[in-house]
């Protein structure tokens, strides 16, 4: 373990890769707060750059930290912790990791199950998505140009250490994409409100991406003219529609169904 003092500034590059999304691309880093999710990265194959403990969790962490052999940790007092934190009860650990770029040739395996997404822009919800499909062993996460920010601390943190675990490409424009994937033979299934079919009659199996967009927005008209499926989940409730991570992780779920139990001929 190399425990130093970070200099005025490091200290002034935390608080940017925090806060400014441009910050994050140009110097291509992110942030990872919280002991799980920082083991999460050590233990991946993502370069973590270094760690920032505060005073008091180094030293109710200490035998735990000497465990990190050659990454270079930097110890601050908690109240300069406090200030580089997004959270509200900070656990007092943070990583500073380098991006991958992932190809999307990374995900085009057999019988992929990839998850995109249209103009989802709440970080919670694009966090659970990622952390869901990490769940239902898909294939990779597309994340179409009008989304949030995938490096976004609060999308990070949302994950729970999912973000290391499976390719999530962002930036991408999907019409073109969804629509070459669709001439590899893969079924582009769409959800949509509108929609006349339940999800429980479409064939999941085999090379499948599946679609979600905002609940304000909904996927977009261009995306719907290249599905091969819109799909519906039924509500005999009186509610109007499901928060997106959890018709994302419905629909997910039912695809491992069908896979695991082969849809019927």
């Amino acid at each position: 373990m190399m425990l130093e003092l970070p200099s005025k500034r490091q200290i002034k590059m935390i608080r940017a890769l925090a806060q400014l999304k441009n910050y994050r691309k140009r110097h291509g880093l992110f942030l990872v707060e919280g002991l799980r999710a920082t083991e999460e990265a050590l233990n991946s194959d993502y370069l973590v750059e270094f760690l920032v403990v505060s005073d008091d969790f180094l030293e109710r962490h200490r035998e735990k930290i000497k465990e990190y052999e050659n990454i270079k940790v930097y110890e601050v007092p908690r109240k300069v912790y406090d200030t580089l934190s997004d959270t509200e009860a900070p656990q007092g650990i943070m990583a500073v990791v380098r991006m991958k770029n992932h190809e999307l040739t990374s995900i085009y395996e057999d019988n992929f199950l990839i998850v995109a997404l249209d103009g989802i822009k709440d970080p919670g919800n694009i966090g659970t998505i990622i952390r869901t499909a990490d769940a239902a062993g898909a294939s990779g996460i597309l994340a179409g140009k009008g989304c949030v920010d995938i490096y976004n601390p609060k999308v990070v943190r949302s994950t729970m250490g999912s973000i290391f675990h499976l390719p999530v490409i962002e930036g991408v424009d999907l019409p073109v994409v969804l629509h070459e994937l669709s001439q590899k033979r893969a079924k582009i299934v769409v959800t949509h409100l509108g929609a006349e079919k339940s999800y429980f009659d479409a064939d999941l199996t085999g090379p499948v991406v599946l679609v979600f967009g905002s609940e304000a927005e909904g996927v977009s008209p261009e995306i719907l003219k290249i599905s091969t499926e819109v799909v519906k989940i039924p509500m005999p409730g009186k509610a109007e529609s499901l928060n997106v991570a959890v018709a994302g992780g419905i629909v997910l779920f039912e695809a491992v169904r069908q896979r695991n139990h082969p849809f019927p001929l």
